[in-house]
């Protein structure tokens, strides 16, 4: 499938004032058309380099996450929180899936609100947060910008690469040093352990309870629901 005519999938910044790389990890592309979603693991892809060269964005490092992501993709695909799978073209490393116009992050800061496409969005983030979670997995790529609404009212998530296993979180520094944004370089920080790794199981207990929020709401009903205490947001 030729991508040359397909545009950029952008999020709005957290106060919704202006647009922005919607991650660090591939090429999110749209078709002219508005109905298909590229996720192109193409390492040596425009839109990670847009700032600038990245030396630690290397192709170890994306092949370790489209791996990841279709991984991930494969075991969750018949849940109703699951993208409407396309195709996976294994040789060029592409995803293609379902869209709908508009991810959540784009709802909530234009006209046309969450609410009005999908009035339960609290209860359906935290059945799909609790479901991972029993299942064995957290998904770290939680935001407003990873989710859309079909046109039944469904939430799905899309950003597959970010769910690690509960029983065993942890992951290399090559990894995340090269994908995390400069701006939660901190939050990464405080999850390494002794032994020189990350825990992204600490870092999604964190993110659910004192990061994340979709808008002006947080997801501290999930963090209770999930962990049944209250989070430590100092």
């Amino acid at each position: 499938m030729v991508l040359n005519n397909w545009s950029p999938y952008l999020k709005f910044d957290d106060r919704g004032e202006f647009r922005c790389m919607s991650q660090q990890t591939y090429e999110p592309l749209i078709n002219p058309e508005g109905n298909v979603f590229c996720a192109n693991y193409d390492w040596q892809n425009k839109y990670q380099r847009q700032q600038g060269q990245r030396p630690a964005y290397t192709e170890q490092v994306v092949d370790f996450f489209w791996n990841k992501e279709v991984e991930s993709l494969l075991t969750y695909k018949d849940k109703p929180y699951a993208p409407e799978l396309i195709d996976i073209d294994y040789a060029n490393k592409r995803i293609f899936f379902k869209w709908y116009g508009k991810s959540c992050n784009e709802l909530i800061f234009t006209r046309e609100k969450l609410e009005s496409r999908c009035p339960d969005w609290k209860d359906q983030i935290a059945r799909i947060l609790l479901d991972l979670y029993q299942s064995g997995s957290y998904k770290l790529t939680m935001y407003s910008h990873c989710h859309m609404i079909d046109n039944h009212g469904q939430m799905r998530g899309f950003d597959w690469y970010g769910c690690v296993p509960v029983s065993n979180p942890t992951i290399d520094l090559i990894y995340m040093d090269a994908i995390v944004h400069g701006t939660a370089v901190h939050r990464i920080k405080e999850v390494l352990t002794e032994d020189n790794k990350y825990d992204l199981g600490k870092m999604f207990k964190r993110s659910l309870g004192k990061y994340v929020i979709w808008g002006q709401e947080d997801l501290v009903h999930v963090y209770k629901q999930m962990f049944n205490e209250e989070p430590d947001r100092a």
